[in-house]
């Protein structure tokens, strides 16, 4: 079961997940607005970006990780989070 994160310690960079799921796919936080959180994924080579509340994040399982790789590819990294910042700024 993943572990629910507290806004204060929400970061961009940082892998979340919404849903406890262990299908769920993995995501990276690119900013925190108050209590709105963008979060930056990869569907295949498709860079995919949504605005949600922070009490839905959770840190990721590895086995959530490993799945979100295996299944919808690679995870997006600070370079990605600096191309979303540019995109939506």
């Amino acid at each position: 079961m993943s572990k629910k994160i507290k806004l204060q310690n929400i970061y961009a960079g940082q892998l979340v997940v919404t849903s406890n799921s262990p299908e769920a796919q993995v995501r990276t936080v690119e900013s925190v607005e108050g209590f709105m959180v963008t979060l930056t994924w990869y569907e295949g080579t498709n860079q995919c970006i949504q605005g949600v509340d922070y009490s839905l994040l959770s840190v990721p399982t590895i086995e959530q990780i490993e799945y979100s790789i295996s299944n919808h590819g690679r995870l997006a990294n600070m370079e990605d989070v600096k191309d979303v910042a540019l995109l939506i700024g």
